[in-house]
């Protein structure tokens, strides 16, 4: 599991996986991976990488390889419970503890590519709803997030608890995505299913379109419920302004307006960037709005390389993380949401975008 698509490799196969000393009670566990030599995940690994296996329900094993300095290596663990920095014995992790909302599972796991199947009996809790409201159609990513904080607006509270809100909306919302996604794409396959068997090159590039629709929803989405939060605190703010050379910081603070006044102080000029993952993207911050030094950066990363950390601060940005996202990180290394808004709020005495 490399950080670029090219780095990665996938293999079905056969592997055996044993204690050597299973019939000896007097000796401590000795296991033992066997696999064929055409296995090239497993040829690839090398030693410090992180080898995580998981039962699946119908009996077989997803086994994955992450190496040691990757960027999804934290991310990964924290998707299978592992909350510490692993050691080098095995360490069982018991499924039922893990207290991830299923939601929050899948729109992670798809961020880092594993594919996770879609089961449970809310399964399809939404689809009457959706189907209602968008038929057989993809609506706008802003008419989404509408819907998703319509379905939660008695149970969230943006002023006392933006941390939680932002990924309970998060969660509704890929929740409802998922429901539709899974009707609306399960009706066209079968729809083009014979077509596509003499034209793969248009089946390629209906699931790119797929994968890209999904990558794309999500950054708006987020962005969506953050301006929500932030009207509801009275924040001054401008969302996609530009500021220098075309650039848009996803949020600016108080206003682009402000921002051009040379008379303005750039001591109360501030800006948000919003990246669902941030990997090396988080650069492309840097070069966004000049005249603020100190750059802030939201993410739903579940963790980031202390390397990487110290590239960001060296380099003048501070991430923002949502407070259940945060197990990972060192205490005091990151901002949560709400510390971001008494931030903003103490530069800036009320307001409204």
């Amino acid at each position: 599991m490399g950080d670029d698509d090219a780095d990665r490799l996938s293999q079905n196969g056969t592997l055996t996986w044993y204690d050597a000393r299973e019939n000896d009670p007097a000796r401590s566990a000795e296991f033992r991976l066997y696999y064929k030599s055409s296995n090239e995940p497993l040829k690839s690994a090398a030693a410090g990488d992180t080898l995580i296996y998981a039962h699946r329900p119908d009996g077989s094993l997803l086994l994955v390889i992450v190496p040691q300095e990757s960027e999804l290596r934290t991310a990964l663990l924290w998707l299978f419970g592992v909350y510490e920095e692993p050691g080098t014995t095995l360490e069982i992790v018991d499924p039922t503890r893990i207290e991830v909302p299923v939601s929050l599972f899948n729109y992670i796991a798809d961020e880092v590519g594993i594919a996770v199947p879609r089961a449970g009996a809310d399964e399809d809790s939404w689809l009457d709803l959706l189907l209602e409201r968008f038929d057989l159609k993809f609506p706008t990513t802003r008419k989404l997030s509408d819907l998703a904080l319509e379905t939660l607006q008695h149970d969230i509270d943006p002023v006392s608890a933006p941390d939680d809100t932002l990924m309970a909306l998060i969660e509704r919302e890929e929740i409802l995505f998922k429901q539709l996604e899974r009707h609306i794409v399960s009706a066209h396959l079968v729809e083009h299913a014979n077509g596509w068997s003499n034209d793969v090159d248009a089946f390629i590039s209906f699931s790119l379109s797929v994968q890209n629709r999904r990558k794309s929803r999500a950054g708006h989405a987020l962005e969506n419920h953050l301006e929500w939060i932030f009207g509801k605190h009275g924040l001054p703010f401008e969302r996609g302004a530009r500021t220098e050379k075309r650039s848009k910081p996803d949020f600016l603070f108080p206003s682009s307006e402000a921002y051009q006044h040379d008379d303005f102080p750039s001591s109360k000029l501030h800006m948000l960037g919003v990246k669902t993952t941030c990997k090396d993207r988080w650069r492309q911050v840097l070069n966004e709005a000049q005249r603020i030094p100190l750059k802030h950066l939201l993410t739903l990363q579940p963790g980031v390389s202390e390397h990487q950390l110290t590239e960001m601060r060296d380099a003048g940005v501070q991430l923002v993380i949502p407070s259940p996202l945060q197990p990972f990180y060192a205490q005091g290394s990151v901002e949560t949401l709400s510390s971001f808004i008494e931030f903003i709020r103490g530069h800036h005495h009320g307001g409204h975008s």
